[in-house]
């Protein structure tokens, strides 16, 4: 059950993903077929071209082609790419997006061109059909207004990688909020974090070369991504070897999201064991604290802007975290947290008692949490 909630949840969010694309791409395909379309009246109006030019007939062919050729492109671009082509284009920046593009427009064109070929084979001989293909392309190749379309959805790929990159920069829903001005004014909310620290980091980087630490922990954080969006966490800051995850208080404790977001990951990393074995000799494994309580958020900085978080919620969740080498375990939970969540017979609780915190006067109720 719990499976089946992972993966529709992940659809869900890949949906609104595609969906938002395909609503703003189709937007402006809208936009361009408007200037095309009174460009082309003008210059008949000039006599400078002879004919009709009507508009529905043309917007609804417009239309039809380009909005399959967006669902595609965008289904591929959001859902399908793997993740070794996304770091092979992400050595050439939003540029290698806009490069993706442009061979698959010539692919595209490519296929075309065999389509419409043996259309005419069926009919024709070798010769006049190979002719009779190119006289009904090159005619649309040779038009300016070919070239500027592939320019302009090249640079419109290349712009919504660009929001994309953006959108990560600043974490998971937050852009908006952004934009919006949201953070202008600090404000109070009453969250749940969770410091997430990969165990024993400093002797794993010292019996390897950084640079192959460095692209163990990208491949690391791009691994538990998705457990942490399935789970509805935003990732606020990346701190060395060290994530810091929170919630707003609702979807923290909705279906237990910031407790099955741990094991999550676990299993993530788990079902990549071999994966990691092979390229970095090393299984990655975690340890966390988690605990709740308001946090201040507002924008800070001026020639570089940051989204943050302060108050004495995180420093008390940092040392949570802090104590499970101590107890020897991968989860410490305070209680304040626990005692909202609902914990099923698929959780084991082992209570450690009331913790004095270093840097803190009053102690602490934590738990451990374990799966069964």
């Amino acid at each position: 059950m719990k499976a089946n909630y992972t993966s529709n949840n992940r659809k869900i969010l890949d949906l609104q993903k595609v969906m938002t694309i395909i609503l703003f791409w189709t937007l402006i395909q809208f936009i361009f077929f408007i200037i095309e379309f009174s460009h082309v009246n003008y210059l008949i109006q000039i006599k400078q071209l002879s004919g009709s030019n009507e508009f529905w007939p043309g917007f609804l062919n417009s239309l039809l082609i380009n909005t399959l050729s967006v669902v595609v492109g965008t289904y591929i671009l959001v859902v399908k790419l793997p993740y070794k082509y996304k770091q092979r284009l992400s050595k050439y920046g939003v540029l290698g997006y806009g490069m993706l593009f442009i061979l698959s427009y010539l692919t595209l064109l490519i296929f075309v061109f065999i389509v419409l070929y043996i259309n005419s084979l069926i009919r024709l001989n070798f010769d006049v059909a190979f002719y009779k293909t190119l006289s009904t392309l090159i005619p649309q190749i040779k038009a300016p207004s070919y070239y500027i379309s592939i320019i302009l959805w090249g640079l419109l790929v290349m712009a919504t990688q660009f929001l994309f990159e953006v959108n990560d920069k600043f974490g998971q829903g937050v852009l908006w909020k952004f934009i919006m001005g949201r953070y202008n004014n600090p404000k109070e909310e009453e969250r749940i974090f969770m410091f997430l620290d990969l165990k024993g980091a400093t002797s794993i980087a010292e019996k390897m070369d950084s640079t192959l630490f460095f692209a163990m922990l990208k491949e690391v954080y791009f691994d538990i991504t998705k457990p942490i969006i399935e789970s509805a966490g935003e990732i606020y800051q990346y701190v060395g070897d060290e994530v810091v995850i929170t919630w707003p208080i609702e979807k923290g404790l909705k279906n237990n999201n910031c407790l099955a977001s741990f094991f999550r990951i676990e299993s993530k990393i788990q079902e990549k064991r071999l994966k990691y074995l092979k390229k970095y000799g090393v299984i990655p494994s975690f340890k966390a604290g988690m605990h709740l309580g308001k946090a201040t958020v507002g924008e800070i900085g001026v020639v570089k802007k940051e989204i943050v978080y302060s108050g004495d919620v995180l420093n008390t969740t940092s040392r949570v975290q802090d104590l499970c080498n101590h107890f020897n375990v991968k989860l410490l939970i305070s209680h304040t947290l626990l005692q909202l969540l609902q914990i099923s017979g698929n959780y084991i609780n082992i209570p450690m008692g009331e913790i004095s915190l270093r840097g803190k006067e009053n102690k602490i109720a934590l738990s451990s949490i374990a799966k069964l």
